[in-house]
């Protein structure tokens, strides 16, 4: 089973519903469907928007490196 159980199972279903319909609706060509970056351009300010995607380009790939780093020396089933 995955670590986390269900919450895990639940989160990664989450995640890849909300990329899925990213993708499904910024290709089906229908101008009524609505992507997930329009729902955010319409409701969330730009700024707002910047800063949260600044802080998760510079900490996103730090988070990896440290979590892979604890897979590899075993330290990963805590």
């Amino acid at each position: 089973m995955i670590k986390g159980g269900w919450k895990s199972v639940g989160f990664l279903t989450g995640t890849a519903l909300v990329l899925g319909w990213e993708v499904f609706a910024s290709f089906d060509g229908d101008g009524s469907t609505s992507p997930w970056t329009d729902l955010i351009v319409e409701y969330i300010p730009g700024e707002v928007v910047a800063l949260v995607i600044g802080a998760l380009a510079a900490w996103l790939p730090v988070h990896f490196l440290i979590r892979y780093k604890r897979k590899s020396q075993g330290k990963g089933e805590s």
